[in-house]
Order: structure tokens, then sequence, then C-alpha cells
């Protein structure tokens, strides 16, 4: 089984507005709503691709009924913990014309200290019966910095890997408890190393100071670009095939995804890279957020290109 923990889920709201300019007036006719934040999209994904997967985290007023009840829906199971205030709602505006994707985000109910406590006991419960654990996204108010780095601390007591998906302070302080596998994009890589990376190069080097302070896997999300990744003895720089693209959004999540699913099933490295690679693309086909098709994605495998380098 593999544990999402889903700190500040969040309904997402796409408003297809042309043309879209801020202090205007827009009557949009095409929206989409769907339970989404990052580890909503990856359990989503996970259950698409046929795993099992628990998600456990915090849910607030009837946002966070709904949100829940989107994940049941979906075969998940869930061990959310009810706090006070609401949970948040993502609005994305998507200008076709322009090309541009415009992002309003909430932040999320306060939780409090005895919240955690209840989320770590529920945590620790999970994890006798867990593979992977991913830890995705953003955190609420009231929550450390540190949050990430306690759950994978756990996590390694029962020798789980960890997938850690997070950005800022909250990516550097996670990574000091050596997460399993880290997947920052190009400007949390930068943030990270403190440095502009122009060229891959740049990027590769990055990514090897990074691993070296012990995270086994460090991938580099390059978007239409691919990926470069470093492991402890390997380097790989990964091409992803071209698709039209409907949004991007959730793509990186959608990756994230299959990589969990891959180490759940025990894959090679070259075989999560494509899988994972594979399912960021199939996203990007869609417009909603946080989705794919098994049978498309098995297709789009066989399209990734791996280099060892």
């Amino acid at each position: 089984m593999i544990t999402t923990v889903v700190l500040n889920p969040a309904v997402d709201k796409i408003y297809f507005a042309d043309n879209f300019q801020p202090g205007g007036l827009f009557r949009v006719k095409d929206t989409i709503k769907s339970a989404g934040g990052k580890g909503i999209n990856v359990s989503r994904v996970i259950r698409a691709l046929g795993e099992n997967v628990l998600s456990i985290g915090f849910k607030g007023g009837h946002t966070g009924e709904w949100l829940v009840e989107q994940l049941q829906k979906l075969g998940a199971m869930t061990e959310f913990i009810e706090v006070e205030g609401e949970s948040r709602t993502n609005n994305n505006i998507i200008d076709r014309t322009k090309g541009t994707e415009t992002e309003v985000l909430e932040t999320g109910p306060l939780i409090t200290e005895d919240n955690v406590k209840n989320l770590f006991s529920i945590y620790r419960r999970a994890l006798k019966n867990t593979k992977v654990v991913v830890c995705s996204g953003g955190l609420p108010e009231g929550i450390g910095n540190d949050i990430y780095k306690r759950l994978i601390i756990e996590a390694k007591k029962y020798d789980i890997k960890v997938i850690l998906d997070a950005s800022g302070e909250v990516l550097k302080q996670g990574i000091e408890a050596k997460p399993y596998l880290i997947k920052p994009n190009l400007r949390e890589l930068q943030s990270l190393v403190n440095r502009e990376l122009k060229e891959i190069s740049d990027v590769l080097e990055a990514c090897k100071t990074v691993q070296r302070d012990g995270v086994a896997i460090v991938v580099a999300s390059l978007g239409e670009k691919g990926a470069v990744v470093v492991t402890k003895d390997r380097t790989f720089r990964v091409y992803v095939p071209w698709v039209e693209v409907a949004n991007t959004i959730g793509s990186g999540d959608s990756m994230v995804a299959g990589f969990a699913v891959a180490l759940s099933r025990g894959l090679e490295v070259e075989e999560a890279l494509s899988l994972g690679s594979a399912c960021g693309v199939n996203n990007a086909q869609y417009a909603e957020i946080g989705i794919v098709n098994r049978d498309e994605v098995n297709k789009l495998i066989r399209e990734v290109q791996i280099e060892e380098i």
C-alpha cells in the first residue's frame, strides 16, 4: 500500500477565460471543479494506475467533507482529522488564447498542535502496512516547516521509502531527514543550491550536490524538456514525447504518483522514470487536474527516452 500525506487539501476550480485581463469582468461558460491539492492529485493518479492508497490528513467544514467523499469515490482509503475552519479552494484561470495560467490559492484552516499529534497517531498505525509514503504540497497555517522532516524520520524507522515533493524551507528541512526521492522543478532546485541554473550541465551538478546530502534519487523535472536524474552512482537524462497540451497543472503530482507506484512494485530506476514521466505527460493532455488514463500511460511509456549520462 502507498500512503499519501494530505495536509492541505483543496477544491480545484478551473475557469477558462479567453483574453483574460486583471481588473475586468469575465463571465465564464467552461468551468471544472475537482478535489485537489498535491496530495489528493497524487492519490487520484495512484488509484488510476490500479494501486491501493491510504490518504491521511486534515479536513475542515463542508469543503473538507466533500474532498474526502471524492477520494472515497475513487476507492482510496481515508483517515482525515476534523479541524476548525474550512478546507481551501484553489482557483485557476486559464486563458487559451494567450496560453497563460493564473492561480489564486487560499491558505486553508489553522492547524493546532493537538491536530498534529492526532495525525502522527494515525500515521504510525498506517506505516505498519505501507511500502511507500508520499509527502507533497504546501502546509496549512499552524504547522512548522519541519513537519515532513518528522514524518520522514518516522517512516525510516520502518525502512519505508519516502517521496518528498515540497518547496522552500519545507523542502530544505525535509532533505535533512534523507528521503528516498525528491522531485524539485527548476525553480525549486535553484532555491536549494542558491544559484541560477542556465544549462543542463548546471542542473546536473545541482542534482549531484543535493544527492550528496543523502537523498537516494534526485529528479529535477523540466516540463516539456523532460528531467535530469541523479542517483548515488548513476545519472540520467529523460526525454518525453510531444503531446497536445490542455493543462500542465498537476503534471508534477502525476509524475510523483508514477514514481510511488513504481517503487511499491519494486521496479528498477529506469522503469520508475518511464512510468513517472509518462504519467506527467498524460496529465498534461487533460483539462482536469491530476488525471491519467492507464492505457494511454502504457503507450506513452514506450515513447519516453532515457539516456544514461
